[in-house]
């Protein structure tokens, strides 16, 4: 895990001890103080209260105070929303990753630095704070035969919807990330030695930015490369189908801080998510190794001729020439080049065609660094200081 968004409901759940450190300064106020348009209000809150305390050294999650209005009962309510780096709150940096043995250290850790903030919390409702937007991740260790650019070339070829967009940004120091987009989720890649060696003022989050890049030097890792896997979860009803579904419970069971740390979590999200994509037909064929020669028209002749049938030459042509524009130009835009020809207005048409073709290259191997990072994820070693220091 990395990013994590909690809520924690008032009353009585937090105290403030310095309310001049939120931006305007927080005060309470009843329902009967509101003004008339305020009690008719359908805003998500009423007020927002930013914390901006006096700088220290240590991490702090990004703090916000709700004030939100609950027509069912004529009441205000508020409610301390955060965001913070879960490993950079506990470890110092987000290359090391968390385990499912850490929520004791992570309730330590929030609180101590909310306590730094002026705001106390106990630990019980830290752990009962419901969540409300996710990353799960994955750090691999690349070998030196494996590039990340390599990587990112192939992934880059995927599609996970006819409304998703795929972008590439690159960096100026040459690493580039990949992030595919689908509603409320998002999946992105990217190498993290790279990405922590930003300048600070490019970087979306700018604590613990030293300490992180002391841990690269100190373990000599400024030349090595590190596959990063992000599946980023935006709210909380699919954070909510994410999580139940891997936990077997009801589907709209509120996701609660402490389940983040059940058992097998964090894997089983992280390989779902990863399977989501690469397991949809057109980007198996999108993954696939390069063939010498013949070797890709050979197995798809052969397969179609032992599955027999009417038009079996006819299909494995028709198989050879969707996986051939796929692996040049990607999924989404060989899909995209036959619609504008034909049926553009039975797309489920052209759906079946990759289907049959994705069957006919059953059992074809993934590219080289395809292969390596899926294996890895499917490992799902976590990175820890041993682990670092055997990478020297």
């Amino acid at each position: 895990m990395d990013t994590i968004i909690l809520k924690i409901y008032g009353p009585n759940k937090f105290q403030i001890n310095n309310t001049a450190w939120f931006l305007p300064e927080i005060h309470s106020r009843q329902f009967f103080q509101l003004s008339a348009t305020e009690k008719q209000s359908t805003r998500m809150y009423l007020r927002r209260f930013i914390l901006q305390p006096p700088a220290h050294d240590g991490y702090l999650p990004k703090i916000d105070v709700l004030e939100v209005l609950n027509k069912d009962r004529d009441d205000v309510r508020y409610v301390l929303r955060a965001e913070f780096s879960l490993p950079k709150l506990i470890y110092g940096n987000s290359l090391r990753e968390v385990s499912e043995n850490d929520l004791e250290k992570a309730l330590y850790a929030f609180k101590k630095a909310l306590a730094n903030a002026g705001i106390i919390v106990d630990s019980a409702t830290i752990a009962n704070a419901r969540i409300s937007a996710v990353h799960f991740c994955k750090n691999v260790l690349l070998p030196p035969d494996i590039r990340m650019q390599e990587i990112l070339t192939e992934l880059a070829r995927m599609d996970i919807s006819k409304v998703v967009d795929i972008t590439t940004k690159e960096f100026k120091q040459g690493g580039q990330s990949l992030q595919i987009y689908s509603g409320t989720r998002e999946w992105a890649f990217y190498d993290k030695i790279a990405d922590a060696m930003r300048p600070k003022v490019k970087r979306k989050y700018k604590q613990r930015v030293a300490q992180e890049r002391g841990i690269i030097v100190r373990h000599k890792l400024e030349k090595q490369e590190v596959f990063r896997f992000e599946y980023r979860i935006k709210r909380a009803t699919s954070v909510e189908k994410c999580v139940n579904d891997a936990l077997g419970r009801t589907p709209k069971t509120p996701v609660l801080f402490r389940d983040l740390f059940t058992p097998d979590l964090c894997r089983l999200a992280v390989l779902n998510s990863w399977r989501e994509l690469t397991q949809r037909p057109e980007n198996q064929l999108a993954l696939l190794a390069p063939m010498e020669g013949l070797g890709l028209f050979d197995h798809i002749l052969a397969e179609a001729l032992k599955r027999g049938g009417a038009h079996s030459m006819n299909h494995a042509l028709t198989s050879y020439g969707l996986v051939s524009a796929i692996r040049d130009h990607g999924a989404k835009e060989a899909r995209r080049a036959i619609l504008r020809g034909w049926a553009g207005n039975h797309p489920e048409r052209l759906t079946r065609k990759i289907e049959a073709a994705a069957e006919l290259t059953r059992g074809l191997p993934y590219s080289n660094s395809i292969a390596f990072v899926d294996a890895a994820l499917e490992r799902y070693e976590l990175i820890t200081p041993r682990l670092l220091e055997a990478a020297v």
